[in-house]
């Protein structure tokens, strides 16, 4: 009972305030939505391709004419080749590529022409383009082979594959290709990222509210009334938790219904690892609220403790991208553990199948909440 008197205080002293519901509710909700409208979303878009065609033959025309038909690229037309290598440079293109002249003729003779590509840098853009320009010149080749088997020669076998390119150009033939969105939007490690930014800040919130008990002398007080260090701890813990539980859910309406973000999992699920880490923030709290003995400290805990757990944890960039060892050491920060079982869960796991991550983020909310409890002092009053 004492530690919802506890709780209570808290609440009252934060969320039922117009700067606590503005900083832990509506600006929370409004950053993330806002993350969601300018990277969050998944887009698709057309790549711009450069090229030249320098060929005055049928099939040079027919792969301008392949290519400008698929849905991923957008070809543009040079004149000249100091033209296509600028417009490379300056990024203006993903990337290009140059015709050359004879290519029809050297086709036709059975020879492989060489088609040169400009790239600035490798993406998955000019990878997929030279692996179509592969194929669509593997069918070229595989098609005058097949006529010069036939006997046909110069003129004839220039007709016969003028009558193929009609052929293939009205598509008779076509895949149909069904996306069924089974995979993770890559952009989501961010959403969530910044999700368990402000999520952190409820431990600011913990921390500020027993620095202002300690320095007022209102944590001495309640000690020498008939309430045990366990009881004060737990009281604190249950208000941070409920006014970081309302940020979640607010959050999670307000992204999902409103602003129509597709997380790819239930909303029971996701809520429910985030209650997790939520948790685990929570035990953070307690630990660093015993041994911030200074209110001009308050300052340093984002430096020391949410920005580099954070970086760490792959709010900002995927774990996978960061060396071995630091991979290792992401093991031992929250975030990493919330993050990775959101994206399996979008991926098509189940929540049950994620006992180890909500084990692990317990884990951490069991120790540090401990350690809360053993440091803290309520008798030491702020240091000057």
């Amino acid at each position: 009972m004492n530690s919802l008197f506890i709780a209570y205080n808290m609440l009252r002293r934060t969320l039922l305030q117009k700067r606590g519901f503005l900083m832990y509710l509506l600006i929370p909700a409004g950053v993330v939505s806002l993350i969601i409208g300018v990277m969050g979303q998944q887009q698709e878009h057309r790549v711009d391709i450069a090229y030249i065609n320098m060929d005055h033959g049928p099939l040079g025309a027919h792969l301008v004419q392949e290519l400008s038909g698929l849905p991923d690229y957008k070809l543009k037309e040079q004149v000249s080749d100091a033209a296509l290598k600028e417009v490379v440079k300056k990024q203006i293109v993903g990337g290009a590529f140059v015709i050359p002249e004879g290519f029809s003729e050297t086709l036709l003779k059975g020879s492989a022409p060489q088609v040169d590509m400009y790239q600035l840098s490798v993406s998955e853009a000019t990878v997929t383009l030279k692996i179509t320009l592969d194929s669509i010149l593997t069918g070229y080749q595989g098609t005058v082979d097949a006529l010069l088997k036939q006997g046909l020669q110069e003129k004839s076998l220039q007709d016969a594959v003028e009558k193929t390119l009609i052929q293939l150009e009205k598509h008779q033939v076509k895949a149909s290709v069904t996306d069924l969105n089974l995979y993770v939007n890559p952009n989501m490690h961010l959403v969530i990222g910044f999700m368990l930014m402000f999520m952190m800040g409820v431990i600011n919130n913990t921390i500020s509210v027993i620095m202002e008990d300690r320095r007022m002398r209102t944590m001495a007080r309640t000690f020498t009334a008939p309430v045990r260090s366990v009881e004060i701890m737990l009281g604190n813990f249950i208000g941070s938790f409920f006014v970081g539980t309302l940020q979640v859910l607010v959050i999670l309406i307000i992204t999902r219904y409103v602003a129509l973000y597709d997380y790819g999992l239930p909303f029971y699920s996701q809520f429910v690892m985030l209650e997790f880490f939520l948790l685990a923030s929570m035990g953070i709290a307690s630990a660093v609220a015993g041994l911030v003995k200074n209110a001009s400290n308050m300052g340093m805990i984002n430096s020391l403790i949410v920005t580099p757990t954070c970086m760490l944890g792959g709010c900002f960039w995927p774990v996978s991208l960061m060396p071995d060892w630091m991979q290792k050491i992401a093991d031992f920060v929250p975030q990493k553990w919330v993050i990775e079982a959101i994206q399996l869960m979008a991926a098509g796991q189940t929540l049950s199948q994620m006992w180890m991550h909500m084990g692990v983020l317990a884990l951490f909310a069991l120790i540090l909440l401990g350690v809360g409890t053993v440091i803290l002092r309520p008798e030491d009053a702020e240091v000057g």
